[in-house]
């Protein structure tokens, strides 16, 4: 659809097969190596995270750390089932979707966590591509809600 000049609605950015994309910090009242064991225990997951309803570390690597786990979501607006592949670095961990479910074409995310002067800043970033016909605003929504959820979730931990 062509907009003309007088057109003043605001394009929707997020097309159906565009991710959005999104980052939140928080101050955890923890040291760091504390937040990383928190947040490497995936088999944990469920426990805290909003919207997880289980998970399960499936594969581990040499420094048993995990490498692969399975996880169920369930939101608002669906439940799903995957698989998420974990590489791990000194300050955190990131995931990745390896293949696309019956919610997601792609996720990808991380935390990475660092010194605040004995406390830890915890920095969680998301990017999602839904295959779910929503609107650009709601998978803004949605991805901003998780983010949200889970570093209040983690801060109360400690």
């Amino acid at each position: 659809m062509r907009r003309s000049a007088r057109d003043t609605r605001r394009p929707d950015r997020t097309l159906p097969g565009m991710a959005v994309s999104d980052s939140l910090s928080v101050i955890v009242n923890a040291p760091v190596d504390q937040v990383l064991a928190f947040l490497r225990d995936i088999d944990n997951q469920k426990n805290w995270f909003p919207g997880n309803s289980d998970s399960e570390v499936l594969e581990r690597d040499d420094q048993g750390r995990p490498s692969k786990a399975r996880l169920v979501n369930d939101v608002k607006v669906a439940k799903d089932e995957f698989t998420l592949d974990y590489t791990h670095t000194d300050d955190g961990f990131s995931w990745r979707l390896p293949s696309p479910t019956k919610v997601q074409r792609m996720q990808e995310g991380s935390w990475r966590v660092v010194d605040a002067g004995g406390r830890s800043e915890a920095t969680m970033s998301l990017t999602l591509d839904t295959s779910l016909p929503l609107p650009g605003f709601v998978q803004r929504k949605t991805v901003k809600d998780t983010l949200k959820g889970a570093t209040s979730a983690l801060a109360k931990q400690f």
